[in-house]
């Protein structure tokens, strides 16, 4: 591949050695990681193509009753055949601890995009185990609005799990996850071309270029929000107009990337920061 027109804004040439795990549907995501030059993925998916997916997602006819990723991976290949993939069909949430780390602990970022508060619980937990980069892409209903997600180790505070805690209540309460229904393919490409961006952050965090800055440009404002539909509102609230104000201009396909602080108490992070240092007094 010819990668001359996007080398002075990306650093292609660390990208073809790093590996992404993906778990769940982003399939477009990963397709355009690869046209920036990262050389290996991992697919984890069970499910086979449906035709309720050739509308939602880059599937096409010929695909229904395939593997997902069996048909990712060929897609991969086709965009660059020097591309290394790894499928995986299977439950990522069965997986014991030792068969996670044989298959996925050379990873250098996890995606989650799995519409599961499951998965993306079980994900948190295993990245900041790995200190692994992760990221996390979420439709909200009907496709109004979209949320991204992200950790990198040592940088941001807060992980998953800090910033999605009434999720875990909610889930612990018997709420069952929140449903993508109503997405059409152009809501989940909108939110994939800013996960995109993230993702080429996380894997070139450092780089003397656009994206090697865009996480330290960030900071701690590691949730990503995105207005689809101009009417969304959360709850009543419009969050947008909370941030934005009340102009004209503030009307539709908007993201915001706001603050998060970390849980002082939380199950999943809190170890990272609580261990004693050299300085410390016993």
């Amino acid at each position: 591949m010819d990668f001359s027109r996007i080398e002075s804004a990306v650093s292609v040439a660390a990208l073809k050695q790093k590996h992404v795990t993906m778990v769940g549907g982003a399939y477009r995501l990963i397709d355009d990681l690869a046209k920036c030059g990262v050389g290996s993925f991992s697919i984890v998916d069970f499910d086979c193509v449906s035709p309720s997916n050739v509308a939602r997602q880059d599937f096409n006819s010929t695909h229904i009753s395939r593997r997902k990723v069996e048909v990712a991976a060929e897609r991969l290949h086709k965009t660059n055949p020097d591309i290394e993939t790894e499928t995986h069909i299977l439950n990522y949430c069965a997986l014991s601890e030792e068969d996670h780390d044989q298959l996925f602990g050379h990873t250098d970022l996890f995606i989650y995009s799995a519409d599961s508060f499951l998965v993306d619980a079980r994900g948190n937990r295993e990245a900041i185990r790995l200190g692994k980069p992760s990221l996390f892409i979420g439709l909200y209903p009907g496709g109004r609005a979209s949320e991204i997600i992200y950790w990198y180790p040592g940088l941001t505070p807060a992980c998953y799990r800090c910033i999605c805690a009434s999720r875990y209540q909610a889930f612990a309460k018997g709420q069952s996850n929140v449903s993508s229904n109503g997405s059409t393919i152009f809501d989940l490409r909108m939110v994939d071309a800013v996960a995109g961006q993230i993702a080429l952050g996380l894997l070139t965090h450092g780089a003397d270029n656009r994206y090697g800055k865009l996480l330290e440009q960030l900071g701690n404002r590691n949730l990503l929000q995105t207005k689809i539909d101009p009417s969304y509102t959360l709850n009543g609230k419009d969050i947008f107009r909370k941030y934005l104000g009340n102009h004209p201009a503030n009307f539709s396909f908007t993201t915001i990337a706001l603050p998060m602080e970390r849980e002082p108490n939380c199950p999943d992070c809190s170890a990272l920061y609580d261990q004693p240092t050299e300085n410390s007094q016993e």
